[in-house]
């Protein structure tokens, strides 16, 4: 195996790696998330207006993770897995 190809599956396992931790984090993250917004509504029924907002802006950053994962997985893949 040269070393252009061990260069090359190097890559697309790295990019692999990235984007299933990055997705698992992600997914974690959010369930964890959801069920504490589903706690508080259940503990103040009232405030279910104001915690949905916060919770739908914290499912948001915390998805921000495996974007970013998804396009080092991407770099991975057409930049470096194409030299």
């Amino acid at each position: 195996m040269s070393a252009h190809e061990l260069i090359r599956v190097v890559a697309f396992a790295a990019s692999a790696i990235c984007m299933g931790l990055g997705a698992v984090g992600s997914a974690v993250g959010i369930g964890i998330i959801g069920g504490k917004d589903i706690r508080g509504s259940s503990i103040n029924p009232k405030q279910q207006g104001a915690l949905l907002k916060t919770m739908l802006i914290a499912m948001a950053i915390a998805s921000t993770t495996a974007i970013y994962a998804l396009l080092v997985a991407l770099l991975l893949l057409f930049v470096i897995g194409a030299v």
